[in-house]
């Protein structure tokens, strides 16, 4: 028996209204992105270090993984008190997961991959 997730996305996890929350916390993430990196099975989305966005980016990720429980989730955010560096005050979301995420997650923010 296989102890790797399922490589599926069922958006039934939510009720109608949850569902429709989910997706405008998703445009929203969508249109703050600043940068994409690809990451190996996967991608990293660049944000403007703002609380807002802290939350809204958490509220995303609560949410996610309860329909896409094949995906891996790492927050990073460096502190804007930091020394001027190319990292300072970046706030940074890579998701990954098996292969074909990557396709996935293409089509998923194909908003911000233009």
């Amino acid at each position: 028996m296989s102890s790797e997730t399922p490589f599926v996305c069922n958006m039934d996890v939510f009720t109608p209204a949850q569902r429709e929350a989910h997706i405008a916390t998703t445009m929203e993430l969508i249109q703050a992105i600043q940068n994409v990196q690809e990451v190996e099975n996967g991608y990293e989305f660049t944000f403007p270090n703002e609380t807002n966005l802290i939350s809204k980016i958490a509220e995303f990720i609560s949410n996610e993984r309860l329909c896409c429980p094949f995906l891996t989730f790492h927050l990073s955010l460096s502190s804007t008190t930091e020394p001027i560096s190319l990292s300072a005050g970046l706030l940074r979301l890579s998701l990954s997961g098996t292969l074909g995420t990557q396709e996935f997650l293409r089509e998923e923010f194909s908003g911000a991959m233009q």
